[in-house]
Parts: structure tokens; sequence; C-alpha cells
């Protein structure tokens, strides 16, 4: 009968607990032992093995790097690349060294020396497939959509079902503004893994840019659908459908993620929008405040904002000549601030009771 791979990593466990003990100054055995520690997640005491590796030899670039994969799997980041540059101090060409300080790099969102780090890495090894993905990915953060390309064909070449590859191919291929392209490299990904939420949300943003709205509209569909617990694909579901002009069905939506994330100021805009072509001047407005709230410098909802609460006109003087002003537009007379409006807790009456209408109607709507 095959055993497991925790069973035979326990079995490992024992016996290089009894080779340390055998001979302290075996350095192989701690590495081994600090290796075994990571492959059952246990990473406080592999932390401890490979300090003692580094006791018995401070040059040993192996002892670092378990070290750091150690430091980076426990989440102390500045610890692990610490621990990734002494290996490379040690020994300049570990290629490992350099794929995780060009990955931590990357995730950082330091993009110019994530490719330094993985330009050196891809020089030494041709090979190495996951190196070429950072590399394409910090390329399209960067929007150097060629280099991009030309680094995640890499990578597809070196595994052709890498479906992380095949969608910073995508991003890369939208940043050139090749949409069909991009649509037949997202499909491509579909059939490798069909339960990628973020695919088919990719692909409802393309469409939307085509302007095929029913299909923008179908694939937010499909992501949802994957993962209903995230605000921003309800968020983007309802843009989709405010594009179609489909209201009731873009308040379901929107009010749908904000129900998850209250504080998406972009959700709060885009519901703003769709109760103010129903006509819902009041719930406009509190969306448009809140949007502003959370996004000051958002121009869009300021500017429709003012348009919705700019004084009525002053009535003509009849009896007396108005006072004659300078600037000729219409005076503006300053109003005591708004109170902070919450989603959770507004409290008007009226706007309330309209809400609860509103609420049940785009219940019935709801995806």
């Amino acid at each position: 009968m095959k055993r497991d791979g925790s069973e035979f990593a326990s079995e490992q466990l024992e016996s290089y607990l009894q080779a340390v003990q055998d001979d302290p100054q075996d350095i192989w055995s701690f590495i081994r032992l600090g290796y075994t520690y990571t492959r059952i997640n246990n990473f406080r005491d592999a932390v401890s093995t490979y300090k003692k590796a580094l006791e018995i030899d401070p040059a040993m670039y192996l002892a670092h790097y378990g070290l750091g994969y150690s430091y980076l799997k426990s989440k102390h980041i500045n610890d692990a690349i610490n621990s990734f540059k002494s290996a490379l101090h040690y020994n300049p060409n570990y290629v490992q060294a350099y794929y995780r300080l060009g990955y931590i790099a990357c995730e950082q969102q330091r993009f110019e020396e994530a490719i330094e780090y993985l330009t050196k890495l891809i020089e030494l090894e041709e090979k190495h497939a996951k190196g070429y993905f950072c590399l394409g990915k910090s390329y399209n953060a960067l929007e150097k959509w060629d280099a991009a390309i030309a680094a995640l064909n890499k990578a597809i070449e070196l595994n052709p079902n890498f479906e992380f590859a095949w969608y910073q191919l995508s991003l890369a291929l939208a940043g050139k503004r090749k949409f069909q392209q991009a649509l037949d490299t997202l499909h491509k990904v579909a059939e490798i893994n069909p339960r990628l939420e973020y695919i088919y949300d990719q692909m409802g943003r393309i469409y939307l840019k085509l302007k095929r709205v029913r299909d923008a509209v179908e694939m937010h569909k499909k992501a949802v659908e994957i993962a209903p617990k995230l605000a921003y694909l309800w968020k983007n579901l309802g843009v989709a459908y405010l594009r179609d002009k489909r209201h009731w069905e873009a308040v379901a939506s929107l009010n749908k993620s904000l129900d998850i994330n209250k504080n998406n100021g972009t959700a709060h805009y885009y519901l703003g929008c769709s109760y103010q072509n129903l006509g819902e001047k009041e719930l406009c407005i509190k969306h448009f405040r809140e949007t502003l709230r959370l996004l000051p410098n958002h121009q869009k909802a300021k500017l429709l904002l003012d348009e919705l609460i700019q004084p009525a006109a002053p009535e003509i003087l009849t009896h007396q000549e108005a006072p004659v002003k300078s600037d000729t537009r219409p005076e503006i007379i300053d109003q005591p601030a708004e109170p902070e409006v919450s989603y959770s807790n507004f409290d008007h009456g009226d706007i309330m009771e309209k809400l609860k209408l509103l609420q049940e109607k785009w219940r019935e709507n709801t995806p």
C-alpha cells in the first residue's frame, strides 16, 4: 500500500531528529531536518533548525535559503528578504533565491526591482516557468505590454497549462487593445480551469469595451455564480446592468455589493447613477455623497452631486431693482455641512421608506 506524504514526512522527521542528536555538527542533517519541518508546515521549528545549521557554517547558502523560505511562509517578509540576499551573497548563482526575491518584490509592487531579480534568474535558468510568469506580471504592472507578452509566452511554452500565465497574457493583449486575442486567451484559461471567477470578470470588462453589453452581463453573472461573496464582482455586474439600461437589476447587484462591503465608494457611485436613472433624486444624492466621503477626489460624483443640489433660481424682483453683481453666476449661499452619511445608518424616514420599496423591487430582480 502506498503511504501518503504526511506519513512519510513524519518518518523522515524522526530519522533526522535522531541524526542531529547523534551528531550535533552534521550540518546536512540539520538542513534535511529543516526541510522536513517546512514540508509539514512547522515553520517555527524550521527557523530554529536552519539557524542551528548556520551556527555550524554561516556560509551555507542552502541554510540561508531555507531560513528565508521559512520566514516567507510564516509572513516575516523582511527577515525572508535578508535571508535570501544572504544566500546570494554566498552563492551569487543560486537561482531560487533570485526567484524568491523577484516574487516578493512583485507582490510588494516594487516592479522595477522585481524585473532586475527575475531577469538575472532567467539568464541563469532559461526553463524557469514561474520566473517568466512573475517577470511578465511585473512588466504588465508597468504597462510594458510587449515585454510582458514575450515573457508570458515563454512561461506558457514551458508550461502550456499555466493558467495564471494565460490570464496575465490576456491582460497584456488587452493593454495593447487586442481585445479579441485577449478574449481568445481567456477562453483558453476557462478550458484549463472553468472555476476561476476572475476570468469571467475580465471577459465582462472586455465585452464592455467592445460595447457587447449583453455578453458582458452574462460573463459577470458567471463570475458571481462562482464567487458570490466577492463584493467587487457584484459591483462589476451592476455596472454591466447599468450599461444595458437594466436599472432594477443594477440596483440589485450594487446593493448586494454594498451588503458585502459598504465602504466601496465606486459601488456607491454607480448605485447613485442607477437611482438617478430611476428618478430617485434623494437616494441618488445620498449615494453620491457617500462616494465623496469614501473617495473625496471622485470628480464625476462631485459634478453630478453639484447639479442635483443646485439651489432654485431666485424670483425676479418686481418692486425694487435687484442688486448688480460683477459675477453674473447665481449666488450660492453657504449651507451648513451635511452630516456624514453611512450606508448602514441612513435615518431619514421618507427616503428610507422609498429605499424599502426599492429594495423589495430589487430583491425580485436579484440574479
